[in-house]
């Protein structure tokens, strides 16, 4: 399996089962210091952040006085991540980037429409994505090397339980998102439901739209 897939697999599963990245960040807690935004735009090999675009940072170190941070580059959108084979990517952290204030929703990826029974079935559903850079993106084919067929800017977030709502200032191509505005940066709203976990099982269902449009997360068991 490509380390792509089982990045995006790990990240759906931490996020199906509602545990944090890090382990020091409870969800109690108003600050979440695995989030930052760039402040100018940043080059790092071949890859490219544009300035204010929120990244996931695995961790932070220290080398000779000066904190650098650890990028998850599988984690971001197709139109960064894209440009390169490498899983993370490494930068200074002053002067390129501020923590983010407030709590997110951890980015997630989750198949359509199957129960994931094998290795197969998960490879080759089609897939949704949400990222760390605020973009919902879907996978007709399930591969997340080639360019997906609907990437949208995600303009605010909105979680309530276990239902997260994406708000975006255009229709979310191929997806069943909602208009309920005319003018404004909200005017789709597309509303994720996580269903009620069961213990042992392979996989957790997400509700997408409605309560009977099925996506499935892998779980540990999978």
């Amino acid at each position: 399996m490509k380390k792509s897939m089982i990045s995006l697999i790990t990240v759906a599963v931490l996020a199906a089962v509602g545990l944090s990245f890090s382990t020091h960040v409870s969800a109690a807690t108003k600050k979440d210091d695995n989030y930052a935004i760039t402040t100018r735009q940043v080059k790092a090999g071949k890859v490219t952040l544009p300035a204010n675009t929120r990244v996931f940072v695995w961790y932070k170190s220290t080398r000779n006085h000066q904190t650098y941070a650890s990028i998850d580059l599988l984690s971001m959108s197709y139109r960064i991540r894209h440009t390169t084979k490498a899983t993370s990517i490494t930068i200074p952290y002053s002067h390129n980037l501020k923590t983010v204030k407030g709590r997110y929703p951890n980015p997630i990826c989750i198949g359509k429409g199957h129960q994931l029974t094998t290795q197969s079935a998960w490879t080759k559903t089609p897939k949704l994505t949400f990222t760390a850079d605020n973009r919902v993106e879907y996978f007709a084919n399930g591969n997340f090397d080639q360019k997906p067929i609907s990437s949208t800017m995600i303009t605010k977030t909105k979680q309530k339980g276990h239902i997260t709502y994406y708000y975006a200032k255009k229709n979310m191509l191929k997806l069943p998102d909602k208009r309920i505005s005319k003018t404004g940066n909200y005017q789709y709203r597309l509303t994720v439901q996580r269903n009620k976990v069961v213990l042992g099982a392979l996989s957790i269902s997400y509700s997408v739209g409605s309560s009977t449009n099925y996506f499935y997360a892998p779980t540990l068991n999978a």
